[in-house]
């Protein structure tokens, strides 16, 4: 009786890295998840990295699965044909020139495609989720930083370096602040997890309303973008504030795109996105008041459909994309 075939894909994130199995109609077979350690350098985390390469296929084998080839999603354009990091990778530090296809491949003695993490979550979308049925997509991943892919004519669009994609270094405002790749008001400069924070720790330094008094026990250190959701749900007016003007600094990125684009629909994801509270339908509102007539007449903005999963998916069937 010959073996199932099933798809092996790691989603490198930074904050965690999530893993697993699927099989050829996208259903998640297994999945794990394992914080980044991207304080400790480069090193380490292609070991870890490679850790996770053999629990997958250790587990692939134990039921009677064949994996055809590992997938890796990362931070940073990828140079897809050696799986090496070209591209900074702002959230994990060191990790621009990490020769992560080659590592594994010589670690785990299998095929390796490496490729951009949103590149991967796209191309999942496309395949299995929100960008079924679409032959031009746009999606865009907004969490630790916040990152795009691109599919045109059906197939991801990588750029003459493999740089295509980059929407969160999207400048949006020249005086804005600092941005981890060093540019000024960048879309991630604003949209990030660590600057929805920011920008809400500054609002409640003003005026701490007594939701987020609850939520946070008193402590003002203990804040994150969870809590910045769930304060939202319960209609605070800063969180909501918050809240808008992320999205509404997002869609300032997002119509550049559809204006240069013309996609058919926009797919918004990533930990921000996941955290509800009206932001998918903010972002849609300020898109289409900004994008021109002629570009928003067939457009759709929705919520990406795999959650996430779509990074090791999509991460997982890289390898039909080497041809």
């Amino acid at each position: 009786m010959s073996s199932e075939r099933v798809y092996a894909g790691i989603d490198i994130g930074g904050t965690n890295i999530k893993y697993g199995l699927v099989d050829q109609n996208g259903k998640v077979l297994f999945k794990e998840q394992r914080p980044t350690i991207v304080d400790k350098g480069p090193e380490p985390l292609l070991h870890l990295v490679a850790n996770i390469g053999e629990k997958l296929l250790l587990h692939a084998a134990e039921e009677d699965c064949e994996v055809p080839w590992l997938g890796v999603g990362t931070p940073g354009s990828v140079d897809f044909k050696t799986g090496q990091v070209i591209g900074m990778a702002p959230n994990i530090p060191g990790w621009k020139g990490a020769a992560v296809g080659e590592f594994l491949r010589e670690r785990l003695n299998v095929p390796v495609w490496v490729d951009n993490d949103v590149n991967a979550v796209a191309l999942a979308e496309y395949r299995f989720g929100a960008g079924v049925g679409y032959n031009s997509v746009v999606c865009v991943a907004v969490g630790t930083g916040v990152g795009g892919g691109i599919i045109l004519n059906g197939k991801l669009w990588r750029g003459s370096t493999s740089a295509a994609g980059e929407i969160g270094h999207m400048p949006i405002d020249p005086n804005g602040p600092v941005c981890g790749c060093g540019n000024k008001g960048c879309v991630e400069s604003f949209c990030a997890s660590a600057a929805i924070i920011e920008r809400c720790r500054a609002k409640l330094d003003h005026n701490m309303t007594p939701v987020f008094e609850e939520i946070m026990s008193g402590d003002p250190g203990d804040l994150n973008v969870r809590k910045i959701f769930a304060a939202a749900k319960k209609r605070d007016s800063v969180a909501l504030e918050v809240i808008e003007e992320t999205a509404r600094y997002l869609a300032i990125g997002l119509a550049g795109v559809v204006n240069l684009l013309n996609p058919e629909v926009v797919i918004v994801g990533g930990g921000v996105a996941d955290g509800g509270a009206g932001f998918v339908e903010v972002v849609s509102q300020e898109l289409r008041r900004r994008v021109c007539d002629s570009a928003k007449d067939k457009l759709r903005i929705v919520k990406a459909a795999l959650g996430n999963t779509a990074g090791f998916i999509g991460a997982g069937i890289l390898g039909e994309e080497r041809q």
